[in-house]
């Protein structure tokens, strides 16, 4: 098998694992219970309907499409790779193993199967990605770049916005119900996705040529991560 056929079909397999995560835990079957508030739940739920609907398909269009050699595919792999990547690091150290019963930890093979392929075939896409063409016109690097500058920016004001609360009122209910959650994910986009999404948006508007292949990396992940969060806000606001 060649490497393009083994990234495919990894990535094929990634996808139907993530979205058979996405049926058998609380947004469908509920066998995967997780150790979480009900609060952290409802989240949980809006992030695996995009999972279904968005990030597992991606993946497996990709997969398919690399496995036949399409030149466009690790482009298109690259984002839902960082999106598991992202997501199921969290569903490993999200619950609260004492506080909450469940029996998510029963699923970590799973999990971890999939943390460990996303961030291999993620390399392998970051190294075709290189290959590919030169840097794009300027109206497609201003649009990357400015989209990435106000995405992340957003998130940063939000966060720091939630974390400043803390500090000068009382924590919200939703925050003692699972505050490791609250932690766990600022830190994660604060001290990672934010920084490293500011620091490639500005690459590109000023059109450095190590920005193009970071952007189309941190530009996927980041797209498919905001349409998560969407979908998260509409299942808490309609419980």
């Amino acid at each position: 098998m060649r490497r393009n056929q083994v990234a495919g079909a990894a990535t094929t397999t990634l996808g139907a694992g993530m979205m058979a995560g996405a049926v058998l835990g609380p947004l469908l079957l509920g066998v995967i219970r997780f150790r979480v508030s009900p609060a952290m739940e409802r989240q949980l739920i809006g992030g695996e309907l995009a999972t279904l609907v968005l990030a597992g398909p991606a993946a497996i269009v990709a997969g398919a499409l690399w496995f036949r050699g399409a030149t466009i595919a690790p482009l298109l792999a690259i984002g839902p790779l960082g999106y598991a990547l992202y997501t199921y690091i969290q569903f490993i150290l999200v619950p609260d193993y004492a506080r909450y019963s469940g029996n998510n930890e029963r699923w970590f093979p799973m999990y971890l199967l999939m943390v460990m392929t996303s961030w291999i075939i993620m390399l392998e896409a970051w190294r075709e990605i290189g290959q590919l063409s030169p840097f794009p016109r300027r109206p497609s690097a201003r649009l990357i770049g400015g989209f990435l500058l106000g995405l992340n920016s957003l998130f940063a004001i939000a966060w720091w916005s939630s974390i400043a609360a803390t500090y000068v009122a009382s924590p919200s209910a939703e925050y003692l119900e699972h505050p490791t959650a609250f932690w766990l994910v600022r830190l994660m986009d604060l001290g990672f996705i934010i920084p490293v999404g500011l620091v490639v948006a500005l690459g590109l508007l000023r059109r450095r040529a190590w920005a193009l292949r970071a952007g189309y990396a941190i530009g996927g992940v980041e797209l498919l991560l905001a349409c998560g969060v969407l979908a998260m806000a509409v299942a808490q606001s309609s419980s």
